[in-house]
């Protein structure tokens, strides 16, 4: 389990730093850049391939 400031920093982070600004798109974990996983049953710490594909996300 998080403390309360463990579980907003990664938040606080990307909403505030000037290195992030006019970059989305990406996704963050435990305050860095998330993993793309390619395969199934990955570790649960990252982002998949599919969750990054815009055309893919409207045809949802």
């Amino acid at each position: 389990m998080k403390t309360v400031g463990r579980g907003a920093a990664t938040t606080v982070l990307v909403a505030t730093s000037p290195l992030l600004q006019g970059s989305g798109g990406r996704y963050f974990a435990d305050c860095n850049e998330a993993e793309v996983l390619d395969r199934r049953g990955a570790p649960l710490l990252g982002v998949t391939r599919y969750a990054l594909d815009p055309a893919g996300a409207r045809r949802l």
